[in-house]
C-alpha cells in the first residue's frame, strides 16, 4: 500500500495519472474511462504502426501499462537492438535514453513522445568539459555514466551504468580515473574501490535524488521498524548511509520481488516506487519521498503517445552523428564484457576531439 496523500493525488492535479492499485487513484477516478479509451486508442495505432513501445521505469503508469518493456535506460536500449520485426521504436524517456536506442536499433527509426526531454544531470557536462578534463589530466581514463548525452558519451573512454560502476571503474586497471557527472555516484564508487576518482563535475547531480534526506528514512523507519529500506546511488552520501541497501533501480525491482520482507522504503523516483506496488500488490512499498518526482520525465505522456503515433512528426525522431556511433558502440560493448567477467583491457585514452 501507499500512505495517504499519495503523489498520485499531486499528478492527478497537475494532469497525470498512476494507475497504480484501486487504493492509491481516489481522485483520479473520473479520469479512468477517458484514459482508458486513450489506452486503447494508442494501442490500436501502436498496431497500425508497427510500433515498439519502451517505457522507462519513471514513466507514469498509464504509460507503463501500454509498453512492451518497461524498464532502466539501458536495458530498453538493449531491448531495442535484440527486438526485430517492427517498422519503429517508440522510447518514452528522456533523450539521452532514445539517443541509446538509435544507436544500438540497426536501421529501426527511434522516436520520442516529447522533444524537449533533457536529463537535468546529462545536461551537467558535454563533449567539452571531457576535453578540458583530459587536457588537465594526461593519459586518465574518463568513465561516464550512462545518464549522458551521446556527445559527451562520444569522447569518454569508458561507460557504466549506477549498478555496474565500480566494476567499470575496478576494470579500468588504473590507478585514478576521471568519473561524472553525477557526485552521489563517484562518492558511492570510492566507497568500493581503492582507485582515486576524479570528479568529472564536482556538483553533478540528479535533482530528485538529491532532495532525498537522512532524516526522512530516520522518520520512516520510526514508523516501519521492519521495512529494508534502499536508496539509489544517486542520493547523497549520507543517505546512502542511513539505507540499509543501495542499488540501481534494477537492483530495486529484484530485491523487492525475491526478499522474504514485506515491507520496503524507497529512495528514487515515484515511477518505480508505484511500479514495485502493481508488481508486488502482497507487500508495502513506502515512498521514502512523494515529492520524488522527475517532471522531465513526466513531460511524456499518453497523450503525447498518441499524437506521435498518428503524426509521425519527424523532429520527434532521435539520431545520432555516424562519426559518434561506432565508438559508442564500442565502450558499450566493453562496459558489458566487464558485466561480464569483471576484467578489461588496460584502457587505452581516446585522443581529444578539440
Amino acid at each position: 500500500m501507499l500512505p495517504p496523500q499519495s503523489t498520485s493525488d499531486k499528478l492527478c492535479r497537475l494532469g497525470f495519472r498512476y494507475n497504480v492499485s484501486q487504493s492509491v487513484h481516489t481522485r483520479c477516478e473520473s479520469m479512468d474511462d477517458e484514459l482508458s479509451v486513450l489506452q486503447n486508442k494508442v494501442l490500436e495505432l501502436k498496431k497500425k504502426r508497427n510500433a515498439l513501445i519502451l517505457a522507462h521505469n519513471y514513466q507514469t503508469m498509464d504509460i507503463q501499462e501500454i509498453a512492451d518493456f518497461v524498464g532502466d535506460s539501458l536495458q530498453l536500449a538493449q531491448t531495442s537492438a535484440e527486438v526485430q520485426g517492427y517498422d519503429m521504436i517508440v522510447f518514452a524517456g528522456v533523450r539521452f535514453m532514445a539517443e541509446m536506442a538509435a544507436i544500438l536499433a540497426k536501421n529501426t527509426p527511434v522516436y520520442i513522445p516529447e522533444t524537449e526531454v533533457l536529463c537535468p544531470l546529462a545536461a551537467f557536462v558535454d563533449a567539452e568539459v571531457v576535453c578540458k578534463k583530459k587536457k588537465e589530466y594526461p593519459g586518465v581514463p574518463v568513465i561516464v555514466y550512462v545518464n549522458t548525452t551521446a556527445e559527451t558519451k562520444s569522447e569518454a573512454d569508458m561507460i557504466c551504468t549506477s549498478g555496474s560502476a565500480a566494476e567499470v571503474v575496478e576494470a579500468a586497471n588504473c590507478p585514478r580515473v576521471i568519473f561524472g557527472p553525477d557526485s552521489n555516484l563517484a562518492d558511492f564508487v570510492r566507497k568500493s574501490t581503492d582507485v582515486e576518482i576524479i570528479d568529472l563535475e564536482p556538483s553533478g547531480h540528479c535533482y530528485v535524488h538529491q532532495r532525498f534526506t537522512v532524516e526522512q528514512i530516520e522518520k520512516l523507519k520510526k514508523q516501519y521498524p521492519n521495512a529494508i529500506a534502499i536508496a539509489h546511488p544517486e542520493c547523497p552520501d549520507e543517505v546512502q548511509e542511513a539505507a540499509d541497501l543501495v542499488g540501481s533501480t534494477g537492483m530495486m525491482v529484484k530485491t523487492v520481488a525475491e526478499s522474504e520482507a514485506d515491507t520496503f522504503l524507497i529512495a528514487t523516483e515515484m515511477g518505480l516506487v508505484h511500479q514495485l506496488q502493481k508488481n508486488n500488490p502482497e507487500k508495502t512499498i513506502i515512498p521514502v519521498s512523494e515529492d520524488a518526482i522527475c517532471f522531465t520525465m513526466k513531460r511524456n505522456t499518453l497523450k503525447g503517445i498518441y499524437n506521435l503515433l498518428k503524426n509521425l512528426p519527424e523532429e520527434n525522431r532521435v539520431t545520432v552523428p555516424e562519426h559518434m556511433v561506432q565508438h559508442i558502440k564500442n565502450i558499450l560493448d566493453e562496459m558489458n564484457r566487464v558485466k561480464g567477467n569483471g576484467k578489461a583491457a588496460k584502457v587505452t585514452t581516446k585522443a581529444t576531439t578539440s
